[in-house]
């Protein structure tokens, strides 16, 4: 699979806006420092090494590894999408106790890629004979991954630019889209990703078969507009509503009509 010709259009823009910027700023500090700053970056690697053992510590002593001797079915998941993304090396996964959050997380330490999924989330979206909706998370997950959306190199060559205000988040946003729509391609299954989506919204499995899709869209109307927009350029993630409308239009082929006309 060619994840970069699903790259969603803004994240290119985003990402080289942030490029750029942040390349011209680590050149104003090495120029204006006269390189001394490089100095300070032998504390910041020792520090992030530091942080990926005592990271690598909490996990593997706190947490459930999955592979090929536990839990096989997930670990067989994993190993299907990671081999359709082209992946030469899976991250290692892990169920965390959540105590309640529904979430899931890609994370990499230096050469070292995980992929956490909060145990609530797995139960959430687990079907004992269907379990598309568990797929397209773990698809986005291992997507950030596929994607280099946590290559260390590229985010320090751009963590200057993240600091402007709105920038990052935007960036970030872009980058949750290209997700959705690499694991919408991975799973193949168009009901079941707006399905995972709105499960996650609503945060309940027994409404999955009561939930009328089309309405839950048309929420999107009733976003007060300057609020709505205000609300979403400080936000790391797009609302639901337009995470759904945009799978939507990405598998119809047509990117700009949209069952609501007032995509991101």
């Amino acid at each position: 699979m060619n994840v970069s010709s699903l790259r969603h259009p803004k994240e290119n823009f985003y990402k080289m806006l942030c490029i750029i910027i942040g390349g011209l700023i680590w050149v104003g500090l090495l120029l204006g420092t006269l390189f001394s700053i490089l100095i300070f970056l032998i504390p910041v690697a020792f520090f992030i090494w530091l942080s990926s053992k005592f990271f690598q510590a909490s996990i593997f002593g706190n947490a459930v590894h999955v592979n090929k001797n536990q839990y096989t079915n997930l670990n067989n998941m994993a190993d299907e999408i990671a081999t359709a993304l082209d992946m030469k090396e899976k991250p290692e996964m892990f169920i965390v106790n959540s105590q309640g959050l529904t979430n899931a997380l890609a994370v990499k330490f230096l050469s070292r890629k995980y992929t956490l999924l909060f145990s609530d989330l797995v139960d959430l979206l687990w079907e004992e004979k269907k379990q598309d909706q568990l797929r397209f998370v773990i698809a986005h997950e291992l997507a950030h991954h596929a994607a280099g959306h946590v290559n260390f190199w590229i985010n320090l060559l751009m963590k200057p630019a993240m600091f402007i205000p709105f920038l990052g988040s935007a960036y970030s946003r872009a980058c949750e889209l290209t997700c959705d729509r690499i694991a919408a391609e991975i799973i193949n299954n168009k009901s079941a990703s707006i399905n995972a989506l709105i499960t996650l919204a609503s945060g309940s499995r027994e409404l999955v078969t009561a939930t009328n899709n089309d309405s839950f869209v048309q929420q999107e109307l009733s976003v007060p507009t300057v609020f709505g927009f205000l609300q979403e350029i400080t936000s790391s993630h797009p609302r639901m509503t337009k995470r759904v409308i945009a799978i939507n239009n990405y598998q119809l082929g047509d990117q700009e009509s949209t069952l609501i006309a007032r995509e991101a």
